[in-house]
Protein backbone atom coordinates (compact mmCIF):
# COMPACT_ATOMS: atom_id res chain seq x y z
CA UNK A 1 0.00 0.00 0.00
CA UNK A 2 2.93 2.41 0.98
CA UNK A 3 4.27 1.46 -2.54
CA UNK A 4 1.41 2.48 -4.28
CA UNK A 5 0.76 5.88 -2.47
CA UNK A 6 4.49 6.67 -3.20
CA UNK A 7 3.76 5.84 -6.83
CA UNK A 8 1.22 8.18 -6.96
CA UNK A 9 2.74 10.94 -5.17
CA UNK A 10 5.78 10.52 -7.72
CA UNK A 11 3.53 10.44 -11.12
CA UNK A 12 3.63 14.50 -12.45
CA UNK A 13 0.95 16.49 -12.70
CA UNK A 14 -1.06 15.96 -16.19
CA UNK A 15 -3.36 18.34 -17.58
CA UNK A 16 -5.91 16.54 -19.34
CA UNK A 17 -8.35 18.00 -22.21
CA UNK A 18 -10.77 15.65 -23.35
CA UNK A 19 -13.33 15.54 -26.07
CA UNK A 20 -16.83 15.02 -26.09
CA UNK A 21 -16.42 11.13 -27.30
CA UNK A 22 -14.57 10.48 -24.39
CA UNK A 23 -16.76 12.44 -21.99
CA UNK A 24 -20.16 10.81 -23.44
CA UNK A 25 -18.65 8.00 -23.12
CA UNK A 26 -17.93 8.23 -19.35
CA UNK A 27 -20.80 9.66 -18.87
CA UNK A 28 -22.61 6.60 -20.01
CA UNK A 29 -20.55 4.38 -17.50
CA UNK A 30 -21.42 6.76 -14.99
CA UNK A 31 -17.61 7.04 -14.71
CA UNK A 32 -16.73 10.71 -15.21
CA UNK A 33 -16.80 11.73 -11.36
CA UNK A 34 -14.47 8.73 -10.97
CA UNK A 35 -12.05 10.02 -13.67
CA UNK A 36 -12.69 13.87 -12.32
CA UNK A 37 -11.27 12.34 -8.81
CA UNK A 38 -7.74 10.91 -10.20
CA UNK A 39 -5.20 13.17 -8.09
CA UNK A 40 -2.68 13.24 -10.54
CA UNK A 41 -4.78 14.46 -13.35
CA UNK A 42 -6.49 18.13 -13.69
CA UNK A 43 -9.11 17.71 -16.06
CA UNK A 44 -10.23 20.34 -18.72
CA UNK A 45 -13.14 20.54 -20.90
CA UNK A 46 -13.35 23.62 -23.80
CA UNK A 47 -16.63 25.22 -24.72
CA UNK A 48 -17.38 23.18 -27.90
CA UNK A 49 -17.15 20.08 -26.11
CA UNK A 50 -19.55 20.66 -23.62
CA UNK A 51 -21.76 21.90 -25.71
CA UNK A 52 -21.79 18.61 -27.73
CA UNK A 53 -22.95 17.11 -24.50
CA UNK A 54 -26.30 16.00 -23.85
CA UNK A 55 -28.19 18.19 -21.19
CA UNK A 56 -28.05 15.68 -18.29
CA UNK A 57 -24.55 15.05 -18.92
CA UNK A 58 -23.56 18.77 -19.27
CA UNK A 59 -25.46 19.73 -16.06
CA UNK A 60 -22.97 16.51 -14.47
CA UNK A 61 -20.05 18.61 -15.98
CA UNK A 62 -21.05 21.61 -14.21
CA UNK A 63 -21.81 20.34 -11.21
CA UNK A 64 -18.23 19.05 -11.10
CA UNK A 65 -16.34 21.94 -11.98
CA UNK A 66 -18.69 23.59 -9.01
CA UNK A 67 -17.31 20.56 -7.04
CA UNK A 68 -12.97 21.97 -8.29
CA UNK A 69 -13.10 18.22 -10.00
CA UNK A 70 -13.19 19.75 -13.89
CA UNK A 71 -12.03 22.79 -15.22
CA UNK A 72 -13.40 25.19 -18.30
CA UNK A 73 -10.97 26.29 -20.74
CA UNK A 74 -11.63 30.02 -21.25
CA UNK A 75 -12.77 30.18 -24.87
CA UNK A 76 -9.80 32.98 -25.79
CA UNK A 77 -7.29 30.69 -25.42
CA UNK A 78 -8.14 28.95 -28.48
CA UNK A 79 -6.59 30.38 -31.20
CA UNK A 80 -8.99 30.98 -34.12
CA UNK A 81 -6.76 30.77 -36.72
CA UNK A 82 -5.17 27.28 -35.24
CA UNK A 83 -8.53 26.12 -35.05
CA UNK A 84 -10.02 26.79 -38.43
CA UNK A 85 -6.27 25.78 -39.96
CA UNK A 86 -7.03 22.11 -38.17
CA UNK A 87 -10.69 21.86 -39.10
CA UNK A 88 -10.03 22.55 -42.53
CA UNK A 89 -6.92 20.36 -43.12
CA UNK A 90 -8.23 16.97 -40.79
CA UNK A 91 -11.62 17.14 -41.29
CA UNK A 92 -12.63 16.38 -37.68
CA UNK A 93 -15.75 17.51 -35.60
CA UNK A 94 -15.44 21.20 -33.80
CA UNK A 95 -14.71 19.52 -29.97
CA UNK A 96 -11.82 17.26 -31.71
CA UNK A 97 -10.60 20.09 -33.49
CA UNK A 98 -11.13 22.41 -30.82
CA UNK A 99 -9.18 19.85 -28.67
CA UNK A 100 -6.24 19.42 -30.87
CA UNK A 101 -5.69 22.89 -31.17
CA UNK A 102 -5.58 23.42 -27.38
CA UNK A 103 -2.99 20.39 -27.33
CA UNK A 104 -0.85 22.60 -29.84
CA UNK A 105 -0.93 25.51 -28.06
CA UNK A 106 -0.72 24.15 -24.64
CA UNK A 107 0.96 21.18 -22.51
CA UNK A 108 -2.15 19.40 -22.64
CA UNK A 109 -2.58 15.46 -22.91
CA UNK A 110 -5.56 14.81 -25.50
CA UNK A 111 -8.13 12.41 -24.52
CA UNK A 112 -10.11 11.45 -27.61
CA UNK A 113 -11.77 8.27 -28.31
CA UNK A 114 -12.41 9.09 -32.18
CA UNK A 115 -9.85 6.43 -34.12
CA UNK A 116 -9.04 9.72 -36.63
CA UNK A 117 -9.19 12.11 -34.33
CA UNK A 118 -6.69 9.72 -32.01
CA UNK A 119 -4.53 9.15 -35.29
CA UNK A 120 -4.22 13.12 -36.08
CA UNK A 121 -3.54 13.83 -32.59
CA UNK A 122 -0.70 11.06 -32.37
CA UNK A 123 0.95 12.63 -35.67
CA UNK A 124 0.63 16.02 -34.36
CA UNK A 125 1.74 16.02 -30.84
CA UNK A 126 3.42 12.27 -30.41
CA UNK A 127 1.67 9.31 -28.95
CA UNK A 128 2.82 10.44 -25.09
CA UNK A 129 -0.07 13.17 -25.01
CA UNK A 130 -2.68 11.15 -27.10
CA UNK A 131 -5.37 8.97 -24.57
CA UNK A 132 -8.65 7.52 -24.37
CA UNK A 133 -11.67 6.85 -22.05
CA UNK A 134 -10.05 3.03 -21.54
CA UNK A 135 -6.38 4.45 -20.47
CA UNK A 136 -8.44 6.75 -17.88
CA UNK A 137 -9.99 3.60 -16.83
CA UNK A 138 -6.98 2.10 -16.38
CA UNK A 139 -5.38 5.31 -14.39
CA UNK A 140 -8.38 4.73 -12.13
CA UNK A 141 -7.28 1.07 -11.79
CA UNK A 142 -3.49 1.95 -10.93
CA UNK A 143 -4.36 4.99 -8.23
CA UNK A 144 -6.22 1.84 -6.74
CA UNK A 145 -9.76 3.70 -7.14
CA UNK A 146 -11.06 0.60 -8.64
CA UNK A 147 -10.30 -2.66 -9.56
CA UNK A 148 -9.38 -4.17 -12.88
CA UNK A 149 -12.94 -6.32 -12.89
CA UNK A 150 -14.69 -2.48 -12.44
CA UNK A 151 -12.94 -0.99 -14.99
CA UNK A 152 -13.92 -3.87 -17.52
CA UNK A 153 -17.50 -3.34 -16.20
CA UNK A 154 -16.96 -0.08 -16.70
CA UNK A 155 -15.57 -0.65 -20.41
CA UNK A 156 -18.98 -3.17 -21.21
CA UNK A 157 -21.03 -0.27 -20.02
CA UNK A 158 -19.40 1.88 -22.65
CA UNK A 159 -19.78 -0.13 -25.19
CA UNK A 160 -23.45 -1.16 -24.64
CA UNK A 161 -24.49 2.07 -24.62
CA UNK A 162 -22.86 2.49 -28.77
CA UNK A 163 -19.23 3.58 -27.70
CA UNK A 164 -16.51 3.14 -30.51
CA UNK A 165 -14.12 1.49 -28.27
CA UNK A 166 -11.11 -0.91 -28.95
CA UNK A 167 -11.87 -4.88 -28.28
CA UNK A 168 -10.07 -5.29 -24.80
CA UNK A 169 -9.68 -7.88 -21.83
CA UNK A 170 -10.54 -7.39 -18.51
CA UNK A 171 -6.62 -8.41 -17.60
CA UNK A 172 -5.48 -5.09 -20.16
CA UNK A 173 -6.71 -3.01 -17.19
CA UNK A 174 -3.98 -4.81 -14.68
CA UNK A 175 -1.32 -4.46 -16.99
CA UNK A 176 1.41 -1.47 -16.41
CA UNK A 177 1.16 1.49 -18.56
Amino acid sequence: MMSSLRARLQRPLVDLIIDASSIINLDNAQALELVAGLSDRTIWLSPLVIGECKPTCAARIVQLEKEGLIRFVNPESVSAETFLSLLETYDLGEGETECLALSLGHPYVMCCDDSKARRIGTKLLGPERVIGSLGLLKSCVSAELISPKQAFDLYELMKKAGGFLPLVASEWFSQPD
